[in-house]
């Protein structure tokens, strides 16, 4: 088990209309395979991803990762997050000054030769080869998702979260981005969150999320 989660809620607090997006939601993931939460647009996905990775802290509830409660402290959920887990968003948050290799080079903890190496590894697997002085600005949408795809792959991480990866490229690019997804979960966790199913075809197990409550996974 790489990921548990236990009545795990997020409320917003907006005034006299706080806003439940995460309802004592418990689930658990293992340390490999490719898994989807399916789910309309407000149904709660991103929170609920945002929550797994430590990026939010729940208003209730608990997550175990790896056999241990998420530490509370920031500074300990934010070297768990650069150490260990990966992330793709839905914008890709590239640095427009820097090149498609530097860009997939931030999301390595140490920027020595082997990470230097593990990029020039994955711009080939990425088929980003002759692109590696370009800026995002120069590239096209598939290639800018592909670049984010590298950065989060650059530590080699247990876990990658995943948000919405084709919402902004055509069916067959994203078919391609959806592929190097689940070639990363042989041997690693990925998470997806989408509206999308066609993209989950062939996934390990699916979640369906709505009004911020999950249903089991199949």
């Amino acid at each position: 088990m790489l990921i548990q989660t236990k009545n795990l809620t997020l409320i917003y607090e907006n005034g006299k209309n706080d806003v439940t997006a995460v309802n004592e939601v418990n689930m658990t993931l293992p340390e490999k395979g490719f898994f989807g939460i399916l789910g309309p647009s407000g149904s709660g996905k991103t929170s609920l991803l945002y929550l797994l990775s430590g990026i939010k802290r729940p208003t209730l509830g608990t997550i175990i990762y790896r056999g241990e409660t998420f530490p509370q402290s920031s500074g300990a959920r934010n070297k768990i997050r650069k150490e260990e887990m990966g992330f793709v968003f839905q914008h890709h948050f590239l640095i427009n000054y820097l090149s498609t290799e530097q860009n997939i080079l931030i999301g390595a903890s140490r920027q020595d030769h082997e990470a230097q190496e593990r990029v020039r590894e994955l711009i080939a697997k990425l088929g980003l080869e002759e692109l590696e002085k370009r800026p995002p600005y120069k590239l096209s949408g598939g290639q800018r998702q592909r670049v984010a795809i590298g950065r989060a792959f650059a530590n080699e991480p247990k876990v990658v979260f995943v948000d919405e990866p084709t919402a902004s490229l055509d069916h067959k690019t994203g078919q391609k981005v959806v592929k190097l997804l689940k070639d990363y979960s042989k041997n690693a966790c990925v998470l997806s969150v989408t509206h999308d199913p066609t993209i989950l075809k062939g996934a390990d197990g699916v979640f369906k999320m709505w009004d911020g409550r999950l249903e089991a996974g199949s």
